[in-house]
This record gives structure tokens, sequence and C-alpha cells, in this order.
């Protein structure tokens, strides 16, 4: 089975490569979507949480303002559920070994949680700054200085850009977009160096 490491920024574009991996009949796995499930199915997980952040309750809005504003903050979040995702993906893909013969891993954190083992190949989706925080700011309905401290927040696109295997840019249309995509999953498809 390849796995494939899908990765970019916050408001880069991850979404719109995992659908056409969707179209394409390729199975995603979502770190985001396994991390709210875990939050709420994993009484442990979400009993640490709370506890080191002083919460009642998890409000996913009040907690991204709390470690969004502060790195410290986010490293310490980090540092409670990568382990907890980390589990559930190897779960999860030993699973999907028998079925599947490929399979995406939409990780924004790739390799700040240092997943990029879990990954045959890695493609970073990469974005303009500018557009970025243009994107991010329409999206969520955010100020600037609000967009710059989220993008801040995470590792460079360009660094994460130099770590990949394959780089997307998503700063212009679809059809720019959509065409680098599918002479990079052509090339995968094709490579059979990787089981």
């Amino acid at each position: 089975m390849k796995r494939i490491g899908l990765t970019g920024g916050i408001a880069s574009g991850k979404s719109l490569i995992s659908e056409y991996f969707q179209e394409n009949n390729v199975l995603v796995l979502d770190a985001d979507r396994i991390y709210k499930n875990l939050i709420n199915t994993n009484v442990v997980m979400a009993t640490e949480i709370k506890k080191a952040f002083n919460l009642q309750k998890i409000d996913f809005q009040a907690l991204a303002e709390i470690v969004f504003d502060n790195q410290k903050m986010l490293r310490k979040l980090n540092k409670i559920a990568h382990p907890f995702v980390i589990r559930a993906f190897k779960e999860q893909l030993t699973k999907l070994e028998k079925t599947e013969s490929m399979v995406v891993l939409d990780i924004p954190l790739l390799f700040e949680a240092k997943m990029e083992d879990f990954c045959d190949v890695i493609i970073c989706v990469y974005v303009d700054p500018i557009i970025q925080k243009e994107r991010l700011m329409h999206r969520n309905n955010i100020s600037e200085e609000e967009a710059i401290k989220r993008i801040n927040s995470q590792m460079s696109l360009s660094e994460k850009a130099k770590m990949s295997d394959y780089v997307i840019d998503n700063s212009q249309d679809k059809d720019y977009t959509k065409n680098q995509f599918n002479d990079i999953f052509k090339k995968i498809k094709e490579k059979k160096d990787v089981s």
C-alpha cells in the first residue's frame, strides 16, 4: 500500500487536493478529523486537554484562540494530542493494509509531528504567503493580524516545500492546480519502487 503524505499550511488548499484524490477513488485519512473525533471519543485525551488548559468543556474556537496566541500553549496542546493521533493513524493504516493499494494521509503538521516515516512520498500544497493570508482572512472572517498570527504558528510553507517530494502551487486558478495534481498523481502511480 502506497502511503501519500499530504501537507501544507492553513488556507493553502489541502482540502482541494484531498478532493482530487477522492475523485480518483483514493481513500483520505484526515488528521484534523481524527483529532476532533478523538476529543469527542477519547476520554483520556479530552481530560488531559481540559486539565492542561483549565477548561470545563472543549470549545474548538476558544482552544484555537488560546494556542494561536501563544507558541508555548500550542506546543503544550500538540504534545498531548500528537501521540493519540499517531496511534489512531497506525491503527487505521493496519486495517487498510489489506484493502487499499493507496492511501492519502492529510496531515497539516506532518513535519512538526515527525510523521514523515509514515509516508512513502510527500506532497506539499504551497500558496503565495500574501494569497494565503487573504484566503484565511476571507474564509475565517478574521483580521489581518489574527491571520498572520495563525500562519506564523506553523512551519513556513517554503520550508515544508523543501522537505517534500512534490510541491503543488495553489496560488493560481483551479485548472492550474488540477494539472499539477494530475502530473504528480500519474508519477506516483507509475513508481514501482514503493510498495
